[in-house]
Parts: structure tokens; sequence; C-alpha cells
């Protein structure tokens, strides 16, 4: 078996440290503003782990956690913080990977849409929508399928 890699500093800054210092920076300015919303683009691998990816999936899960962190500290400033958990999404990421893609116009519109009803947690795309619906049944036959992948 292959030693399992580390998270590199860079996956950390790009996908913890990058969001939680944004997040930082405009707080003040929306919470002098009145309040408003903070968007955390997260991934399914916030939710549970795939091998040979050992650094995304730790920076993801730990920007999932920093995510509740900063709703629980920033409500009481009238901001709220969202969490969006897609799937796989047609992009140039994912040219040449044979797999149900969500299209990034319906992501987007999806979004936009939890952000007006007020959801804390969005899952933008069927494949988004079905493994959180598996998740809250039993995470850890989720946890399970993805090790398997």
């Amino acid at each position: 078996m292959k030693p399992t890699p580390a998270p590199s500093a860079k996956n950390l800054d790009v996908n913890l440290f990058g969001p939680l210092s944004l997040a930082r920076a405009f707080a003040p300015v929306i919470k002098s503003n009145g309040g408003g919303a903070i968007l955390n683009i997260l991934t399914l691998l916030s939710l549970a782990s795939m091998p040979g990816i050992t650094p995304d999936n730790i920076s993801k899960a730990a920007a999932w956690s920093m995510t509740l962190s900063l709703r629980a500290e920033l409500a009481p400033k009238n901001t709220v913080v969202h969490s969006v958990f897609p799937g796989a999404i047609d992009t140039e990421m994912l040219a040449g990977v044979e797999m149900d893609k969500a299209n990034p116009a319906d992501v987007a519109r999806t979004i936009v849409a939890g952000i007006g009803e007020g959801k804390e947690d969005i899952f933008p795309g069927v494949m988004a929508r079905q493994v959180y619906a598996n998740w809250r049944k039993d995470h850890k036959s989720v946890e399970k399928q993805f090790a398997a992948a």
C-alpha cells in the first residue's frame, strides 16, 4: 500500500486559508452594511473521502469545519454563511472524465436559488442531491462508497 500523501501547503492555502482570510476581511464590511452573506464552495469530498486525493479530502473537510465555525461566529452579526457541496461539474477540470456531470449554469442557478431560500447548505446537481440524501440516511455507507471509488 502506498503511503498517504500529506496535505500540501497549497491545498490548505487554496481550500482553507484563502476562504478564511476572505471571510475575515469582508465580515466587517458586511456587518457595516447591515448584514449579508458569505458563500463557501466546498465539495462532496467534505462529507466523505476518496482514495488517491488525500490532500483535497483533508483541505475540503477542514474548509467545511471552518465554514461551520464562521456560521456560528457571524450569525450574531447578521451574516449568513452558506456551504455549497457540488458533485462533478462539467468544467475543464473534469474534461475527458466520463461520468455524469452537472451543467455549470444549472449549478449557479441552484446556488442563487438556495441563497434566496435561506438554505445554509446547498447541494447543486443531481449527484450532489443524491449523495446528500444517502449521507443523511447512512453516512457510513457513503463513506464506504467513496472509499471504494
